[in-house]
């Protein structure tokens, strides 16, 4: 797939740089191809596959699939860890990058900052230094949180934006 070299070199122009129009039109159609390729590999993977696989799931395996999800609420959002995989953070949710903080926990992560910060300060008067190193990790990684979430507020669209139809030169 994809445009040959020998292409290419017709298609670029004499500052050696491919106009933009003819990427833009090659990426619409390239996406199309790798779309229309794509779902060709699926429906040959889906002929292939034994029908003893598409059988309906157990009661138990069902059960199982559902608590999956209902134990990937937790305090402060949503752990993202694909099914079927154990927690490799031993539930330090707040370290863990998997944890999806709902904008709504906000004030709650806030309030677990100052903890940690506390926290430290006490650690640190008591000369207990491990427990500083570990509570430094976590007050890091809240605090980073913290910026994502200030991250997709300032990048989330206000209002959609009509961009019209593409028009591909020389098409009609």
């Amino acid at each position: 797939m994809g445009v040959e070299l020998p292409v290419w070199g017709r298609v670029v122009n004499s500052n050696g740089v491919v106009p933009f129009e003819v990427v833009e039109a090659y990426l619409a159609v390239f996406q199309d191809d790798l779309i229309r390729s794509y779902r060709t590999y699926l429906d040959t993977r889906r002929a292939n596959r034994p029908t003893a696989e598409y059988r309906e799931p157990t009661e138990e395996k069902w059960d199982e699939f559902q608590k999956h999800f209902e134990l990937r609420k937790v305090e402060l959002g949503t752990c993202g860890r694909p099914y079927g995989t154990p927690c490799a953070h031993e539930h330090a949710c707040i370290r863990c990058p998997m944890l999806r903080v709902d904008p709504a926990q906000r004030r709650r992560l806030e309030e677990i900052i100052r903890n940690l910060t506390d926290r430290i300060d006490e650690a640190r008067a008591n000369g207990w230094l491990g427990e500083v190193q570990g509570l430094q990790v976590s007050a890091e990684a809240a605090r980073n949180k913290l910026a994502s979430l200030d991250r997709m507020a300032r990048n989330r669209p206000r209002a959609s934006v009509d961009l019209g139809m593409p028009i591909i030169p020389g098409e009609r």
